[in-house]
């Protein structure tokens, strides 16, 4: 990834964001002199749009991303085009060719990367199904009569709309592999999934900045290979440095975009990268901002999730979390569809003892259509997966 074609990419990106931001440089003569400028993040994207320094935009999205923080994303041509290809490539190592049909349960009507998917479906010569969310039983019902009627081979999804389609239809469909979006699946999660549908889940790696470069070829592997075209990835120790071992917080540099600067762009995700068989790949270990203050004690999202999850048997549950002010009295309210209440006593219990909180746990039955924030993300962690 580091030689001097992307050198010569990168020192041309700079001179031109130089003219709209003096944090960057004229040019490099060398990676020291790129691994010298400074780490970015969502805030200073947000700073950029703020600043009104994006020009030439083709592409302009809003997202809120797994940190429920509202943020404009902005692609020029010449990156939404590249992030098409490299997605094109990703899905065809899967199976998606000419005359599959495919059920497209990310298709959002201002979310970019869902209409971005749909292209690359297509232009891998695949025919698409747009429903977007399954977020309510009739819609669970109407994907289900989708597939029923029209026998697609490849849905791409989100964990629980996996979940919630094959609780559904068990094993009697047409589907023969599903993509998964977002944060790697626990393997005992994945392996439930694939027993319920009798279908193959394979775990597609990316962001909404830059698309997805990552994609497991067997389901069974925890390690996805990496399509990096167009991109630059680092991996960093906490202290800064490249990390030599290939463990550590993922940066990446978008080499095609020259609206928004996603240059050494800390995506949030604990990685570890690894050359194996002449190709690069990654595996997600989780998200480097994974934890709660609850009551003075630090808590791991993903230990919640997996404790609730494992109790349950089922991802359909979402937390809501009541921070008091002034000193420490919060609350976690554990919202579950299913049983009865009755059934769930020793929920509370089973939480404190794997996490080492107080009683601060309150179960709550759940019924109906999933709850959305402001920002119309959903607000629970129903997919089960590492991260919220």
């Amino acid at each position: 990834m580091f030689n001097a074609q992307a050198l010569k990419k990168v020192s041309q990106l700079l001179r031109f964001f130089s003219k709209r931001d003096r944090r960057y440089g004229k040019g490099l003569r060398s990676w020291e002199d790129f691994k010298r400028i400074p780490v970015s993040g969502r805030e200073d994207v947000k700073a950029f749009i703020e600043a009104g320094l994006v020009s030439e935009a083709f592409n302009v999205t809003a997202t809120s991303g797994s940190t429920s923080s509202r943020m404009i994303i902005v692609h020029s041509r010449k990156a939404h085009e590249a992030h098409l290809r490299r997605l094109v490539k990703i899905y065809r190592q899967v199976g998606v060719k000419e005359g599959v049909l495919c059920l497209n349960l990310c298709s959002y009507e201002l979310n970019s990367g869902g209409r971005l998917m749909e292209a690359a479906f297509k232009a891998a010569g695949a025919g698409v199904i747009p429903l977007g969310p399954i977020s309510s039983p009739d819609k669970v019902l109407e994907a289900a009569r989708l597939i029923n009627q029209l026998k697609p081979l490849i849905v791409n999804a989100y964990t629980n709309q996996l979940y919630d389609l094959f609780a559904l239809l068990g094993r009697k469909h047409s589907i023969r592999r599903c993509l998964v979006n977002g944060e790697p699946l626990w393997t005992d999660y994945r392996k439930r999934i694939e027993q319920m549908g009798g279908a193959h889940v394979h775990d597609h790696y990316g962001a909404m900045e830059v698309s997805g470069f990552g994609i497991a070829l067997r389901p069974d592997d925890e390690y996805m290979k990496v399509v990096a075209d167009g991109l630059l990835l680092e991996v960093l120790e906490d202290s800064g440095k490249a990390s030599q071992t290939g463990t550590g917080d993922l940066l990446v540099t978008d080499l095609d975009n020259t609206c928004m600067p996603f240059i050494r762009y800390r995506l949030g995700d604990r990685v570890e990268l690894v050359r194996r068989s002449g190709a690069w790949w990654i595996k997600v270990l989780g998200r480097t901002e994974n934890s709660l203050l609850l009551n003075g004690v630090v808590v791991l999202k993903q230990e919640l999730i997996r404790t609730v999850n494992d109790f349950l048997g089922h991802p359909r549950f979402f937390f809501v979390v009541d921070k008091h002010r002034l000193k420490y009295d919060d609350k976690i309210i554990i919202n579950v569809a299913g049983p009865s209440v009755r059934q769930l006593q020793a929920l509370p219990g089973t939480v404190v003892k794997a996490l080492g909180i107080d009683h601060c746990i309150d179960v709550r039955m759940h019924e109906g259509a999933i709850p959305r924030t402001i920002n119309g993300k959903i607000k629970y962690f129903i997919d089960a997966r590492k991260q919220a």
